[in-house]
């Protein structure tokens, strides 16, 4: 009880001294309204003194963010952009003991390399460990998938290094039941900075010009209401390699560009001036006929299209690319959406 008393004693003397400590608080909050006041007026006027190094650090917390951008010619990004394509993907080959084969020319029931090239479209960051789905589609537009294998690219190297591109090859053994087959790759990379451009599809049809050439494949519903598909045709094929010497300049502008960024933009403004959907329509001297050129499916509802094709004008010899486009109405008949589609070769 004495100890007690004693602190509470002690507390009761100390009340005069801090109350006048209190009486100086006003003071110290004007003078830190005061510091503010200065801070701000000298940042304004760009006076405010930088912030001294800390010594040698060369942690770079802003690159600690960049993503890899795995990529593959890919017709649904590409589509979305307003460019025309081909379903003949050039990072997708087939082969047959080490000779390349057309995806239509395939055997039943045997062994074929599929070989996938990967892309990354980033400066700055590798991607490790990539997994690389491969599967395939009875061929046509939208059919159903099965799954081929899964494999893993160890290390894909930034855009321009020794490890860029990266080439996968697997072993597929096509089904028993003879017909065609699309080939499709899908990169699985978890942090992408652009996961949009990681699917590409190898569907390509040749037809020997026999007066006219026929073919046909299958288009499917899979959405989950009815829709009407309506096709097109084209002749787009892909564009060959640019030069590095003056005709690089005179399509992509002048060099050195002042960032990466720059150098993209001006490659896509490229891209779209000279390969835009509808700028490859069939020639005057050709006859390119869908039957049905317009199909409405129920949901999960498939059904084959035929097309027929030939020259209207000289004989022709050689090989030419036709792309049959589907495009999705909705309701109104107001809009459309690209759903794929496949390119046939026709030789002579």
């Amino acid at each position: 009880m004495k100890t007690l008393l004693q602190a509470f004693v002690h507390a009761i003397s100390r009340i005069p001294a801090a109350l006048a400590e209190l009486r100086h608080l006003p003071l110290q909050i004007l003078q830190m309204l005061r510091a503010i006041c200065r801070r701000i007026r000298l940042q304004c006027r760009g006076e405010w003194p930088t912030r001294p190094s800390t010594g040698g650090c060369c942690l770079h917390l802003t690159d600690a963010s960049v993503r890899p951008d795995p990529l593959i010619y890919s017709q649904p990004y590409l589509m979305a952009q307003g460019l025309a394509v081909t379903w003949d993907n050039p990072d997708i080959e087939l082969f047959d003991d080490g000779t390349p084969v057309p995806s239509s020319a395939l055997k039943p029931n045997h062994d074929y390399d599929v070989r996938v090239r990967v892309w990354n479209g980033s400066y700055n960051s590798a991607a490790i460990n990539l997994p690389v789905h491969l599967s395939f589609l009875t061929f046509g537009i939208t059919t159903t998938s099965t799954a081929i294998a899964v494999k893993t690219i160890p290390m894909l190297g930034a855009k321009g290094s020794a490890s860029h591109p990266a080439t996968l090859t697997f072993t597929w053994r096509t089904p028993a039941q003879a017909g065609h087959y699309c080939l499709q790759a899908f990169l699985d990379c978890p942090d992408d900075a652009n996961p949009d451009n990681n699917l590409g599809q190898e569907n390509v049809q040749v037809g020997e010009l026999a007066s006219p050439a026929k073919f046909r494949f299958a288009v499917r519903n899979t959405a989950a209401v009815r829709r009407a598909i309506v096709f097109e045709a084209d002749t787009y094929e892909l564009p060959a390699g640019t030069p590095c010497g003056d005709d690089y300049a005179h399509q992509f502008g002048e060099r050195p560009y002042r960032s990466r960024l720059e150098e993209s933009r001006a490659h896509w403004a490229w891209a779209r001036r000279t390969q835009p959907y509808g700028a490859f329509p069939v020639p005057d001297d050709w006859s390119v006929r869908i039957e049905p050129s317009r199909v409405v499916l129920a949901r999960d509802e498939e059904q084959a299209v035929d097309v027929t094709i030939e020259p209207t004008g000289p004989a022709f010899t050689g090989r030419k690319a036709f792309n049959i486009r589907g495009f999705a109405l909705s309701a109104d008949n107001a809009t459309r959406q690209s759903i794929g589609g496949v390119t046939l070769h026709v030789t002579g």
